[in-house]
């Protein structure tokens, strides 16, 4: 009776233990693919003025430092990714204040640790190995996870590194809806 007891406990700890890492990881879904459902635990397409942290409402302040995108700051952002430290963490709204982005800088080397190695090394080992492209002035690298493309680019002349998370937020949802269909 102990024993079976014993293996049942150690059954359920093993659940919760994948659960728990089944949270932060991409996840395959019904379909197989990855599904990145959120950066830092707000989840794509929630509105600016309904995200929480812990509880207590996040306060956005939005900056003109990001001319081309809806961007947005917070102000005790933790401002670091594994070892990599960054410069600075915009956080990009549609028109409708719905959250579909993320754009992250930080500079190539820091006190002789290359940054940019350690964030590529970083987004390869969460997301598998990069489709890699040449821009002017830059290589960038990128990677689809279901409905969110992540792009790291190397600009090497500026001394500065970018990666951008968009999640296409209409069209998840279009899809959402559309698989939920029950008329027939």
């Amino acid at each position: 009776m102990k024993k079976t007891l014993l293996i049942a406990l150690l059954a359920v700890l093993s659940v919760g233990a994948a659960s728990a890492q089944a949270k932060k990881n991409p996840q395959p879904s019904n379909e197989g693919h990855y599904v990145l459902a959120d950066f830092r635990d707000i989840r794509w397409g929630t509105h600016v003025d309904s995200i929480y942290r812990d509880g207590v409402k996040l306060n956005f302040k939005k900056t003109s430092e990001v001319t081309d995108k809806n961007a947005y700051t917070l102000e005790s952002d933790e401002m670091i990714i594994g070892t990599v430290l960054l410069d600075k963490i915009y956080y990009i709204f549609n028109k409708q204040g719905r959250f579909t982005g993320v754009l992250l800088i930080g500079k190539r080397q820091l006190d002789e640790r290359k940054q940019f190695g350690e964030m590529k090394y970083i987004l390869t080992y969460k997301f598998g190995e990069p489709q890699l492209r040449e821009v002017p002035n830059a290589v960038q690298y990128y990677w689809s996870v279901d409905d969110v493309r992540i792009t790291l680019d190397d600009q090497e002349s500026q001394e500065l590194f970018t990666v951008e998370f968009f999640s296409d937020y209409e069209r998840s949802e279009s899809k959402r809806a559309n698989m939920n269909v029950d008329d027939f």
